[in-house]
Order: C-alpha cells, then sequence, then structure tokens
C-alpha cells in the first residue's frame, strides 16, 4: 500500500489545501464507505455462522513475507488481501470513491486508516472463503487501532517473519527490479521506517500472545517448514462445528504447542506424536460420523480443517471417511473444499479418486490450486505424459499459472526427457512473466540438465540473481549426472567461494561423482572440518566411495562412527563385502539393530554367497527373504541363485531355479547360466542358455564367445566354426575369437 501511495503521488501533481478542506474530503471518503460502498450486492447474502480466521503478516522489506505468502495461501487455502492491492483496484475501478482516494493521494496525502479497513471489510464479506490473510497490514499503530475500531476484533495470529538488517538489504539489492530507490541507502532507511512504525505493533501482539515469530533466514522452503505447523495445528484447534466434542479433543492438539521468550513459538515434532494426532483425529471423525446420521448439518470449514490436517499427516483412510460424509452438492459447488480433497488424494496416490474430484468440480477454473494439485499428483506418480497433458489442457482453458505450476510441469518435461516440450514450457514461463523467480528458475536448470542440455542448464543457472541450496544443487547434480567431473567440482568451489554453505546433498552428489580416491578423500577431508560427516546421506556416500577403491577398512571405520543409520548404510557395508564372510555378519548386525532389510540387502547378501561358495547359507537367505520379510524375488535374486549354484557345480540345480521361476527369465539370470555352463564345461544346459541369450540379446559378442569357449573346450571345433559364421551374418567382430578357435585347433 506504501510504495502504492509513493509512487502514484510522484506522478501526479499535488496542490495545496487548507486543512478545514483536508478534513472535509477524508470526512467525505469515510462516510461513503461506511454507507453505500460496504453493501452487499443484491441477491447476495453474506451472513457469517461465525467470524472470519484472520491472519497478519508483518516483515520488513526484503524479510520474504511476499514468498512465504503465496506459499500460505497455496497449501492452506486462505485469501490474501493486500491493501495497497485493494486501494489500487477501487482506484482503477472509476468509482466515485475510488476517486476520491485519488483526490487524496493527489494531494499528498496518505489514505486514513479506517478507509483501507472499510475495503478490507468489504473483501471479507463478499468472500465465500473464511480464512483470510493480509499481508503488510497493519503498519503502525493507527492502522491497529482503526483496525480493531472498525471490525470490532483483533486478529487471530500476527506472523513475524523476523530478519536481520543485512540480510534484509542484500535481498533487496539482488533484486534488480529497476527500482529507482533500490540502493543501499534508501533500503537501509526503509528498513529503520519499518522497525520505528512496526515495533509497537509487534509488541501489541506478542503481549496479546497472538504473535508467532518466524526466523526468516534460508532457503525458502526452509522457512515455510517453521511457518507449516502453526497452521496445520490451529486448523485443527479451530475446527468447532462440532460443539463441545471436538473442543474436548483439541487439547490433546493444544498439548504440542511451546512458548518461546518474548515471542510465541510453535514447536511441533510430528515423528514423536503422530501417534497422538491420529488418535484425537480418529475420535473426531467418528464424532462427526455420528453426527451425520443423527442429520447434523455440519459447517463446510469443519470438513475443510480436516482434510487440511488429513493431508499434513497422510491420513488417507480418514480422507476417504471424510469424503463420504460431504455432501455430493457441497462438493461440487465449493472450490475450495473439493480443491483439498483433490489435494489429499493427489498426494497419497489416488490419481483416478483425485481426478474424479476435479471432473465434478464446477468452477475449477476460477483457481489454479486444483490444476497445481492433479498436476503434481500425476508428476509424483511418474505419469509424466499425463501432467503434460493436463498442463496444456489448463493453458487452453485459459487458467493462468502461477508460480508453483511450473516447477511441476518442468519435473513432468525431464522425466519424459523430451527437451523440446520443456522449450515450449520455457517459452509459457516468459510470456507469464515468472522469468526472474528463483524458484521456477531451479527448475528450469533442472529441467534442461535431466533433457540432456547442460549448456542451457548452465545458462540459465547464471541468470539466477540470488541462488539458494537448490540452485547449486540442481546445477551440481547436472554435470555429475553427465559425467562432467571438472565442471561439478568448479561448481562446488564456486558455491563456496560465494558464500553458500554446501549442504548434505551437496556433499553427497560430489562424493558420488569423485572417480579419483584423493579428490574423494580431500572432500570427506573438508567435511570433517565443517562438521557434515555424519549426515546420512554423506556417511554413505563415503562407504561407498572408499568400498569402490578397495579401503575397506575406511569404510568399516565411517560405519562404526556413524550416530544413526538406515538401510542404504547396512546396504551399503554389506555390498561393500561382496567377496568377504564379514557380509553375513553385518547382515546378522542389521537384524539386532532392528532394521528391515530390503530387496537390494538381499541382492548384496546373495551375491556375497555365490562369490563365497555359500551355498547353503545363501538358501536359507533366499528363504528367510520371503518367509520372515515377505520379499517377492525379482530377476537379480534368480540371477544370484543361478550364480550361486552355478559357481558351486550344481548347473542341474541352478536350470531348476530357472525353471522354476514365477515369470520369463531375462539376459541377467541366463547370463549367470551360461558362464556357470563355461566354468563347469556343460555343453547340453550351456546350449539351452546360449539360445535364448541369442534371442534376448542378438547383438551381445560376449554370449557368442563363452559358447565358442564351451565347445572349444570339449573339441567340437565345427560347432565353434557354425556360431563364428552366425556372428559373421549378423554383422559381429569374430576375429578375435577366431584367432582363439585357429589356436586351440593347432594344439589339436
Amino acid at each position: 500500500m506504501w510504495r502504492c501511495v509513493a509512487r502514484l503521488s510522484s506522478l501526479i501533481p499535488s496542490s495545496k489545501t487548507s486543512l478545514p478542506n483536508q478534513l472535509a474530503n477524508g470526512l467525505k471518503i469515510m462516510e461513503a464507505f461506511s454507507t453505500e460502498i460496504l453493501k452487499p450486492a443484491k441477491g447476495q447474502n453474506h451472513s457469517r455462522e461465525k467470524p472470519p480466521f484472520i491472519t497478519f503478516v508483518l516483515g520488513g522489506p526484503g524479510s520474504g513475507k511476499g514468498t512465504q505468502c503465496l506459499k500460505i495461501v497455496e497449501t492452506f487455502g486462505l485469501t490474501h488481501l493486500s491493501a495497497g492491492d485493494l486501494l489500487r483496484k477501487e482506484i482503477s475501478s472509476n468509482s466515485e470513491h475510488g476517486a476520491m482516494i485519488l483526490e487524496t493521494i493527489r494531494q499528498g496525502k496518505i489514505v486514513p486508516s479506517e478507509v483501507t479497513v472499510k475495503l478490507i471489510q468489504r473483501a471479507i464479506e463478499l468472500s465465500d472463503n473464511n480464512k483470510f490473510l493480509i499481508d503488510g497490514f497493519p503498519r503502525c499503530e493507527e492502522n491497529r487501532r482503526a483496525y480493531e475500531r472498525v471490525i470490532g476484533a483483533e486478529p487471530n495470529i500476527v506472523l513475524f517473519f523476523d530478519c536481520p538488517e543485512e540480510e534484509m538489504v542484500k535481498r533487496v539489492l539482488s533484486r534488480n527490479q529497476g527500482r529507482v530507490d533500490d540502493n543501499i541507502d534508501t533500503v537501509k532507511k526503509r528498513i529503520e521506517v519499518f522497525n520505528t512504525l512496526n515495533l509497537p505493533v509487534i509488541n501489541y501482539y506478542s503481549e496479546k500472545g497472538k504473535l508467532y515469530k518466524i526466523h526468516a533466514v534460508g532457503p525458502e522452503e526452509e522457512i515455510f517448514e517453521r511457518v507449516r505447523p502453526i497452521f496445520i495445528t490451529l486448523e485443527t484447534l479451530l475446527s468447532n462445528a462440532m460443539g463441545n466434542k471436538i473442543r474436548s479433543i483439541s487439547s490433546t492438539f493444544g498439548s504440542l504447542l511451546g512458548r518461546g521468550d518474548c515471542f510465541h513459538e510453535l514447536r511441533l515434532f510430528p515423528e514423536k506424536r503422530s501417534n497422538k494426532m491420529l488418535e484425537a483425529l480418529d475420535g473426531i471423525v467418528n464424532d462427526l460420523e455420528s453426527s451425520v446420521e443423527k442429520g447434523i448439518r455440519l459447517d463446510p470449514q469443519t470438513f475443510a480443517s480436516l482434510l487440511e490436517t488429513c493431508f499434513q499427516l497422510q491420513a488417507i483412510d480418514y480422507g476417504f471417511r471424510i469424503h463420504r460424509l460431504i455432501p455430493e452438492k457441497l462438493l461440487r459447488k465449493n472450490v475450495g473444499l473439493s480443491s483439498k480433497l483433490l489435494r489429499l488424494y493427489a498426494s497419497g496416490g489416488h490419481i483416478e479418486n483425485a481426478h474424479q474430484v476435479f471432473d465434478q468440480m464446477s468452477k475449477r477454473n476460477n483457481s489454479v490450486f486444483a490444476w497445481n494439485s492433479l498436476i503434481s499428483g500425476y508428476a509424483e506418480l511418474g505419469l509424466y505424459e499425463d501432467a503434460l497433458a493436463l498442463y496444456f489442457q489448463m493453458d487452453e482453458e485459459g487458467v493462468e499459472p502461477d508460480r508453483f505450476t511450473f516447477p511441476r510441469v518442468l519435473k513432468a518435461c525431464s522425466g519424459i526427457g523430451l527437451i523440446r516440450i520443456g522449450e515450449e514450457v520455457h517459452r509459457h514461463i516468459v510470456r507469464y512473466g515468472f522469468w526472474y523467480d528463483g524458484f521456477v528458475l531451479n527448475g528450469l536448470v533442472d529441467m534442461y540438465a535431466k533433457c540432456g542440455d547442460i549448456v542451457k542448464s548452465r545458462r540459465v543457472f547464471d541468470k539466477i540473481a540470488v541462488r539458494d541450496l537448490v540452485s547449486w544443487n540442481s546445477m551440481l547434480t547436472g554435470y555429475v549426472h553427465r559425467g562432467l567431473l571438472a565442471e561439478a567440482l568448479g561448481i562446488f568451489r564456486q558455491m563456496i567461494q560465494e558464500g553458500c554453505e554446501p549442504d548434505s546433498v551437496s556433499i553427497s552428489t560430489i562424493l558420488t561423482g569423485v572417480a579419483s580416491l584423493k579428490l574423494g578423500s580431500q572432500v570427506h577431508g573438508w567435511t570433517l572440518k565443517k562438521g557434515f560427516e555424519w549426515g546420512l546421506s554423506v556417511a554413505n556416500s563415503l562407504i561407498v566411495l572408499y568400498s569402490n577403491h578397495g579401503k575397506l577398512d575406511r569404510a568399516r571405520w565411517v560405519f562404526d562412527k556413524m550416530p544413526e543409520r538406515d538401510v542404504v548404510s547396512w546396504n551399503s557395508i554389506i555390498s561393500a563385502h561382496c567377496n568377504d564372510p564379514k557380509a553375513l555378519l553385518y547382515f546378522s548386525r542389521m537384524e539386532t539393530f532392528g532394521t528391515l532389510p530390503d530387496s537390494v540387502t538381499f541382492v548384496s547378501l546373495l551375491s556375497a554367497c555365490a562369490h563365497l561358495g555359500l551355498v547353503k547359507d545363501g538358501e536359507r537367505l533366499f528363504l528367510l527373504m520371503r518367509e520372515r520379510y515377505g520379499i517377492s524375488p525379482v530377476m537379480e535374486h534368480y540371477a544370484c541363485m543361478v550364480n550361486l549354484f552355478g559357481r558351486a557345480g550344481l548347473i542341474d540345480e541352478a536350470y531348476e531355479i530357472v525353471s522354476r521361476m514365477e515369470f520369463r527369465a531375462g539376459p541377467t539370470v541366463w547370463g549367470a547360466l551360461l558362464y556357470a555352463c563355461y566354468l563347469h564345461g556343460n555343453v547340453d544346459v550351456g546350449e539351452v542358455a546360449a539360445q535364448r541369450l541369442f534371442e534376448l540379446e542378438p547383438d551381445n559378442e560376449h554370449n557368442f564367445e563363452l559358447l565358442m569357449n564351451i565347445y572349444g573346450n570339449a573339441g567340437r571345433l565345427e560347432d565353434v566354426e557354425r556360431v563364428r559364421t552366425m556372428m559373421v551374418e549378423r554383422g559381429l567382430d569374430s576375429s578375435v575369437y577366431h584367432y582363439q578357435i585357429q589356436t586351440k585347433m593347432n594344439q589339436f
């Protein structure tokens, strides 16, 4: 609002007026707003069963509150109100009241607080929503008093994005938006003015117990994770349509609230308290079902709040139960409610249910939220073509995307690997004005890298004004996946030089790409200095690095020092000992520590048994995998078992394994059998395995070589020559094998 006033006043010539005239003009505006402008349209009924839920959002220039407001609105379905936007809209409407506001600005004066509050009040009254986020208001004590005087109530909560001055200055100066006042002196002055005007407001709401202080330093997503628990818990607490029954359960959620020093801060530990929250949710849903059976009509806001809670807890089963309670007519008419249900289904992988809700929405084109949720659901399931088809349908229907649309669409482009479609989406990004949005640009960097155009990926990366960890990691991962180690190390060094501290993703990515033990050890040394070593992903990468270079003592040292381990840690150390009996000892320890093995664990174990000739142990583990852990064997497990029996000379048993498989054997299984026949000179089974491989891999010269060697070792030289002729007919290189055959014939 304040920037708008300053800009307009600089363009409109001002004229001096007497104090009585100024007062008269202000009273005239206030009188108009208090009478005509707030009357609802004819035929509309804007009475509410309960007062709206109001959130104030405060923060200095460069604190990032604008970005976080977008995320809050997107995630929790609040209506975003900006005092400045409301004033501009009223002026542009060419109404009598807009003309009065414009005249006030022309005279170089600030619009009275009561007028701004009346605009906010009207926007609330005309909205179908019941939850509002008011951005950048109140700016001073006068604003606050006017709001409470006109509205007759205080906000429910106040968010304050607390950011150090040097960080705010850095952010504003890096925006490069072309504003003449974006220089260090004016930015500092703006921050000083903000602090002077806002501090009394902040202190007032702190004493009232309504202020939540958010530490606004770090990546956008990380900051939002500090905001998210506030709304998750409050939504549940505010679900009061069930009266005392639901309010009595709210104490369970209320116990999750902690208090800071002079500011209230929310301290939630979902991983420790999810069971309590699910128990409370179960009680609420049971009461809802009982009430509906008795014919009690429920408030749509109750459904919306509980669907949001289900989404945050990923309690999909409860979402299905709540869906059955919502009247079909209400769901079809209420876009906010159906959008929440759609998002819950899509995020839980129930994409057919989500699309069914989407198809029944009567006003789905009024908001991009539902489209975003469905596109995201398809992309997360790997249904990239469906996600892209939905996006282009959205474009055809004239639904304008937002900054949350494009990262999801770009992920789908990356999934199908078609750069042509990615370039088309890129043009849309420019068309809709998101070319300078860091969130979107990060998605472009990742998309181009995954689609194979690392040059364009770097070009976009270089255009990002303020790079966060996601930006650096996307570029770093792109280089590593393309095998460009020198470039990856260069970006890693540049990242550090520019003051961006690498995280566990950065370090594990660079360790994955390092082929040199020396370079890997240097990165390890750097992580030791920075205290990163015991992050799970970093430690797991170090185990793989050292085991790949045969440094098992170092791999074991890293593993033994880890304060916590996941299944990847155990799999890595077991795989590192694929030629060592210690592999089985590590598996025994894994079971003792209570870590559940997965499919990869047993591939490593069975492979180790095959290399070590431990047939009985291999049979025991294969049985254990199926009966104790319920893991159905896949192709790799069968290949390991064939290799296990084959290396031990048990060719018939190996062949029997192949014949008992639940699905058709692939090249890895037949290849293991053919190699075993080569080792032990079994011509009959070798011929069967080779014939299958010639069908599955007609261009694999190695299979022909093995069969020729089997024939050669058995003295069947005519068959050797026959296989060599087959290779020539298929256009394969047989010269090396011809030399080996001639040598064998000379021996005879």
